[in-house]
């Protein structure tokens, strides 16, 4: 291949990650790489008349983009199947979608590699969520943590059908995109929440030494399909759900508490705040599914 006849053909879709491709350096200087807060060291940067130039192959599939020699052009090609799946227009704030695979557990087309552009910066995540015009990014722009400036919070989904709703969330700081860590729901729940078997009908759910009774005899015949036959244990994994509520724009989570597959007799709601710098629960309490559909 003839260098001084390659061209270096990258598509509109990646220039806003890799428009630094090259720049002004001191040779002497030892140069170091980093994507995304990493070090990368797949390859070193090259040094040419005071420049330094990096391997764009290895630099674009490392932001998850499609690398390929067009031998008919003489052209190295540069693809990604950019998307905007969700903006807050008036802040300038968008997220961009790389690409478009298939997850080989659920079998479901997602999103994975995901640019977030706030006030024309950029930067590339490992995140990934459900590609479906039904279930895209929830963006919220508010001040969670009480410093009198907003916080980028980004709810995700790894997946939702009739019964099931699973979330994953970010909180970052838009000025320099530092994520702020979230507690994980089911560790609070592992740590603060109790439950007691009583029988194949009956469960105890204890939180902070209050304690709530789930009867499944108390439910009608007419509700019945609806909730589970018989408790031998509780499961946490199908439904997880984040908001932000609308009252006081506090950090919400929704975790149903499941005794058979997809069928719940409760959820688990924790409402966190912002401490020693992470966000983590304040209140924990139990909704009772069965008692609240037979009041309402």
């Amino acid at each position: 291949m003839d260098k001084k006849k390659c061209i270096i053909s990258v598509s509109l879709s990646l220039i806003i990650c890799l428009s630094f491709l090259a720049f002004e350096s001191n040779a002497m200087q030892k140069i170091l790489l980093y994507i995304n807060g990493e070090e990368f060291t797949a390859a070193s940067p090259v040094i040419i008349d005071d420049r330094a130039y990096v391997p764009v192959r290895l630099m674009a599939e490392a932001l998850g983009a499609k690398t390929e020699w067009d031998e008919e052009k003489q052209a190295v090609r540069i693809d990604s199947d950019i998307k905007l799946i969700a903006s807050i227009p008036e802040e300038k704030i968008y997220l961009y979608a790389l690409n478009e695979e298939e997850d080989q557990l659920s079998r479901a087309e997602m999103y994975q590699g995901l640019i977030l552009s706030v006030n024309e910066k950029k930067h590339v995540f490992d995140w990934e969520t459900i590609a479906m015009i039904v279930d895209l990014p929830q963006l919220s722009y508010v001040d969670l943590n009480g410093d009198k400036k907003e916080e980028l919070v980004i709810i995700l989904s790894r997946g939702r059908g009739t019964g099931s709703v699973l979330n994953t969330i970010h909180v970052i700081d838009p000025e320099n995109f530092v994520e702020y860590e979230i507690e994980n729901p089911l560790d609070i729940i592992k740590d603060k929440v109790e439950i007691k078997i009583l029988s194949p009908k009956e469960a105890e759910i204890k939180i902070n030494d209050k304690s709530t009774n789930v009867n499944l005899d108390n439910i009608p015949y007419e509700f019945s399909g609806g909730y589970p036959n018989t408790i031998s244990k509780i499961y946490y994994e199908d439904y997880i759900k984040y908001e932000i509520t609308d009252t006081d724009n506090t950090l919400r989570a929704t975790v149903g508490a499941e005794a058979d597959f997809l069928k719940y007799i409760g959820n688990i709601i924790i409402d966190y705040s912002f401490k020693d710098g992470e966000f983590k629960a304040n209140k924990i309490l139990f909704n009772h599914l069965i008692r609240d559909e037979l009041s309402s």
